[in-house]
């Protein structure tokens, strides 16, 4: 089997699980950069209480996003201590995937200006649900290509389950934005499904 895996594709998963770690580390350092210090000509208290007030939108926007990465890179992370081997679609897939995670310091930082618009947060929405898809779809062909081990595959359906949450929990967020009265209270509460995660990750592991 090691010959004929030799024969079939050179990549190491370690490598792909590297590119990985640096992608993420750089936009979850990014996402800070969406927060900017106000430039105030006469400072006082008071102006400088609702500047940070103003500023609240942004905070949100840069907590969930810090979250939500941070989830990506754990299930990720797991993924990969069961994977065994690689070959070039993975690669793609995870390069493809890479290619949203990078996206996201801008997602938030459109939601933390503009989050009061539907736009904004459907965009932010739906870079969440690509990351998300393409999560399931790498583990998916990992399992029925044989890249991993025996105990994940035993484990593989509960394990696509949790990365169909994430996915499922962005279209419950877009719909969330058409509802008539969310309007009035802020598009940008539709995020708050995404709390959930921890609570549905339980479930489906027990």
């Amino acid at each position: 089997m090691e010959e004929n895996y030799n024969k079939t594709s050179s990549i190491n998963p370690k490598r792909i699980e590297t590119l990985v770690d640096g992608v993420f580390a750089i936009a979850l350092t990014l996402l800070v950069l969406g927060i900017t210090v106000p430039s105030i000509a006469n400072p006082t208290e008071a102006i400088l209480y609702q500047s940070l007030v103003d500023l609240l939108p942004n905070f949100y926007g840069y907590f969930i996003s810090f979250f939500l990465l941070s989830v990506f890179w754990r299930i990720n992370h797991s993924q990969f201590n069961k994977i065994k081997r690689a070959d070039d679609a993975m690669l793609w897939l995870i390069i493809l995937w890479l290619v949203f995670v990078a996206l996201v310091p801008f997602s938030a930082y459109f939601i933390g200006e503009y989050g009061n618009f539907q736009i904004p947060n459907i965009f932010f929405d739906l870079n969440l649900f690509a990351i998300g898809i393409l999560l399931f779809l790498n583990w998916r062909h990992a399992i029925n290509s044989g890249l991993v081990d025996e105990s994940a595959v035993k484990r593989g359906k509960s394990a696509l389950m949790v990365n169909l949450m994430l996915p499922t929990l962005s279209l419950v967020a877009i719909g969330v934005t058409f509802l008539p009265f969310i309007k009035e209270y802020g598009y940008g509460w539709s995020s708050i499904v995404y709390l959930a995660i921890p609570f549905l990750k339980r479930f489906i592991d027990h």
